[in-house]
């Protein structure tokens, strides 16, 4: 087994097995718990925390008071309990109330005097202009279900960010891997290639002049084959980040992968044609900022209006005294007041009024930024399948090459340096098309990437869908 694979299998604590780490796999075990996704929900359980608070502003309350004289010339006491519940229309509240006195009160402390069986009342309290269409209260509870729905968009994004990159690392990995692979083939021919060259040496059939290039181009060959190694073993590094070593799966080995058989979701490939920048998650998060501006309009054009509430009451007392206070009372009170200089209300309007002006523009130029990165990706992933396609001719015709100099050179009628030649230029293709090949990959990535549709639901589903192989997907012959 080579160094490399030994590396592999002692990084992860894999069994040794044949098959690959496929991207469904790798996938799978990413989204399982991975700190990023936690912190997500963990933010998205603050905002619902926040949502929670905001309705705390309608909790029922009881309130009590009490007072007593211990000196002076009156004795009065008196306890009063009230409930009391407030309500979103008209910023309104309804209370009841039950009090109970005794003793003898000062005239001017006579409203504390009740019946010996107390004074029980009910009442309700309303806003008639300022405060009945808004008030702060109610704006923070739509402000705060508005910044949680924001959140959730945002959240979208941040899924997005970070299974992009996620699955850009395995493409990394995967290219490395399928490079390093390649690489050491040519090493593996060249070390069988150089015995016979010796014997022809020894033999005299060919000067050790072509010994001596044949083997300088070996060295450049392991010298290419160490470089690629280590750059497979820093693309394990990426890896291992995102498979936690926690929920690593025992029973698979990553010593072997080709690039031409990496298994794509249908979803990923569904995903780039019926998504688009309407409903991408950052303009819908922008469209719930701009609710929450103008529920804060709302309530600054509110502040203008004159102050007038309502509260009506009735009261009946129980038990014996005074036939004063026998029969039902029924009261209405009116609470007016205007500001004359309302500056401050006035500026909180034409402030919010800029706000969403510069929310507008702010959105208008971010979906123009989202359609111009999105066509310009679209025209690199058409480019990106042209290539690959004349990178995979371009393998046919160098090996047929290769192998017709080859012939040539068993027959004597060419050297080492051109059987070198056309062998490296057969090489060099191979891994063209391999790169072509991954690129073509990654421009699709890209797409899903600006259109944030790589969240943590979309990996999900994707993962239950059916794959597609790399030469059967409709994205290999088609532009979307």
């Amino acid at each position: 087994m080579c160094r490399l694979v030994v590396y592999c299998l002692l990084l992860f604590g894999f069994c040794p097995s044949s098959s690959a780490l496929t991207l469904q796999e790798y996938l799978s075990q990413v989204a399982k718990n991975h700190p990023e996704i936690l912190a997500i929900d963990a933010t998205t359980g603050q905002y619902q925390a926040d949502i929670q608070y905001a309705d705390g502003a309608y909790d029922a309350k009881l309130e009590h008071n009490s007072f007593s004289r211990v000196t002076g010339y009156y004795d009065g006491l008196q306890a009063a309990q009230k409930f009391s519940k407030p309500l979103e229309a008209y910023n309104a509240e309804i209370f009841s109330e039950y009090r109970i006195s005794a003793g003898d009160f000062p005239v001017y402390e006579q409203e504390y005097a009740t019946l010996s069986g107390g004074e029980a009342s009910v009442g309700v309290k309303l806003s008639l202009l300022q405060g009945r269409e808004t008030d702060k209260n109610r704006t923070a509870m739509a402000n705060a279900r508005l910044k949680y729905k924001m959140w959730n968009e945002e959240a979208k994004l941040a899924q997005s960010e970070f299974y992009y990159s996620a699955i850009l690392a395995y493409l990394d990995w995967a290219e490395a891997l399928s490079y390093y692979h390649k690489i050491e083939q040519l090493v593996t021919v060249s070390l069988n290639r150089q015995a016979g060259i010796k014997t022809r040496v020894a033999e005299g059939d060919v000067a050790e002049i072509e010994l001596l290039e044949f083997e300088t181009r070996l060295l450049e060959r392991q010298s290419a084959l160490l470089a690629a190694e280590r750059k497979v073993q820093g693309s394990l590094q990426k890896l291992r980040y995102y498979m936690h070593s926690a929920h690593l799966p025992d029973s698979q080995a990553m010593q072997s992968i080709n690039a031409s058989q990496i298994a794509w979701p249908k979803a990923f490939n569904e995903a780039i044609i019926t998504s688009g920048p309407t409903k991408h998650p950052a303009l819908t998060a922008k469209a719930h900022e701009m609710q929450v501006l103008k529920q804060k309009m709302r309530l600054a054009e509110v502040a203008l209006l004159p102050k007038l509430d309502i509260e009506a009451k009735v009261a009946r007392d129980i038990g014996s005294g005074p036939t004063s206070l026998q029969d039902t009372e029924t009261k209405i009170g009116l609470y007016f007041s205007v500001p004359f200089e309302r500056s401050q209300a006035k500026a909180k309007k034409s402030k919010t009024q800029f706000e969403i002006s510069a929310l507008e523009q702010k959105t208008n130029a971010l979906q123009r930024s989202i359609d111009a990165k999105l066509q310009e990706r679209l025209v690199n992933l058409s480019y990106a399948k042209r290539l690959h396609k004349m990178q995979e001719q371009q393998v046919i015709l160098s090996r047929k090459l290769f192998e017709q100099e080859q012939r040539q050179f068993e027959f004597g009628s060419s050297d080492f340096f051109m059987l070198n030649n056309r062998e490296a230029d057969a090489f060099q293709a191979e891994l063209k098309a391999l790169t072509a090949r991954i690129n073509v990959y990654r421009e699709a990535l890209a797409i899903l990437k600006i259109n944030a549709v790589l969240d943590h639901a979309f990996i999900q589903q994707a993962l239950t869908a059916r794959v597609l192989n790399t030469d059967s997907q409709p994205g290999f012959e088609t532009v979307p």
